[in-house]
């Protein structure tokens, strides 16, 4: 995910690309790869994978599959509380970007932030 996001991040003509929905379709194997080993990612690589998630759905306008987010949700309930702040925040964004609302997946994150607050930088905050 973190080379697809940095594709269309830095390029109009990939993003293109991965906009038509026939490209979009060869990126379903790694869906269910990812839903397969999201278990064993950790707290930092589950945030990274969130928010690069995010950032494709956001530049490419895609709907990523709500099962991916599900999982990636029950995943977020059960580790937040090893997130560092940066995690947390990583979380967070990406969750609101993809307009996610479960309330217990909030719940948790809050508990994360509260319980790390004297870590947060400017940046975390922001």
């Amino acid at each position: 995910w973190n080379q697809i996001a940095k594709l269309v991040t830095r390029s109009k003509f990939e993003r293109k690309a991965f906009i038509m929905e026939q490209n979009q379709a060869q990126i379903e194997p790694l869906f269910y790869d990812t839903i397969s080993s999201i278990q064993s990612f950790g707290p930092k690589n589950l945030a990274a994978t969130c928010h690069k998630l995010a950032k494709i759905r956001k530049l490419c306008r895609w709907n990523i599959r709500n099962d991916v987010w599900t999982i990636l949700e029950f995943e977020i309930i059960r580790s937040s509380e090893s997130f560092d702040p940066m995690s947390t925040a990583s979380v967070a964004w990406a969750l609101a970007t993809s307009n996610r609302s479960s309330y217990a997946v909030w719940d948790k994150l809050g508990d994360a932030a509260l319980h790390n607050i004297h870590e947060f930088n400017s940046q975390d905050i922001a």
